[in-house]
């Protein structure tokens, strides 16, 4: 009876033994699905931290644009201030034309027109165009009309060029006739203050005195007379009248303040002198670069 309830107890404390065991094996397998579970909520978590980065990220791109657009009106000032100015940019035509042409007489010729302006709105630039159009434009009017008539052409071409100095836009005028004179026009355009210069105001400008000017002229005028009537010679110079001409090429209807004058781009005066001729017209004109001792 004994043995039976020995045998009784240790078969039930083997059956309570496999009980126990179970529990804990349940247990153990619920955990790892519970530290599987806890990467995917962290994942979800750091997901709205990893698309944040492009947003921290934007501030420069925003900051970026902002730089340039507040140093853009600074610098761009300051670029057109240090470089030359164009003389194209502020020069236009009113006129191109060119052809040929035959008279009643049967004499062929070509023409060439082309009149420029001042593109401003400003008093100086009104006052060039209009001195360009009352003269050349005048001259322009005259020739086309004496086509439309069959009569001979006496101004056969008219054209220009620019040249630039600091702020000082220079514009010469030529125009052509059958009779060789040369005709010029010389207007300076001080772009800063809209001005049209005269030639004491660009002397001025340029630091010359008139006194200088007027005395470097008178010498260089003679020089270059000289020059020019240097083959004649010296015991055929009383048949020809060459001192008479001579003492004439520095007088004050050749040689004053209203001479035309320019600076080229150089910053060298040039001036349309009007030096006395021996033979054809009284004088003709012909640019020289005054030179001045410092």
């Amino acid at each position: 009876m004994k043995k039976g309830i020995v045998a009784f107890l240790v078969l039930t404390l083997l059956w309570m033994a496999g009980c126990s065991e179970d529990g804990p094996f349940t247990g153990t397998m619920e955990k790892p699905a519970s530290e599987t579970a806890a990467p995917i909520t962290a994942a979800q978590t750091t997901a709205p931290t990893e698309t944040a980065v492009p947003q921290t990220t934007a501030v420069p791109v925003t900051d970026a644009p902002t730089e340039p657009v507040t140093q853009a009106p600074t610098e761009i000032p300051a670029e057109q201030n240090t470089e030359p100015l164009d003389p194209w940019s502020l020069m236009g035509e009113s006129m191109f034309e060119q052809g040929s042409y035959t008279d009643e007489l049967g004499n062929n010729a070509t023409y060439s027109y082309c009149l420029p302006f001042i593109n401003a709105d400003t008093t100086g630039a009104i006052e060039i165009n209009v001195a360009i159009d009352s003269v050349f434009g005048a001259q322009v009017r005259e020739a086309k009309e004496a086509m439309e008539n069959g009569q001979s052409l006496m101004f056969y071409s008219c054209g220009y060029y620019g040249e630039v100095w600091n702020d000082v836009l220079s514009l010469v005028l030529i125009g052509h006739t059958d009779y060789g004179f040369d005709s010029y026009g010389v207007y300076c355009y001080e772009s800063s203050t809209g001005r049209d210069l005269d030639t004491p105001e660009l002397l001025e400008r340029m630091g010359i005195s008139q006194e200088q000017f007027l005395e470097t002229c008178k010498i260089q005028f003679r020089a270059y007379f000289e020059d020019m009537y240097k083959d004649i010679p010296v015991d055929q110079r009383e048949s020809y009248g060459y001192d008479m001409f001579l003492a004439k090429v520095d007088a004050p209807e050749y040689v004053n303040l209203g001479l035309m004058a320019y600076p080229n781009a150089n910053g060298d005066l040039v001036v349309i002198a009007p030096i006395v001729s021996m033979a054809g017209a009284e004088y003709y004109y012909h640019p020289i670069i005054i030179s001045f001792k410092n």
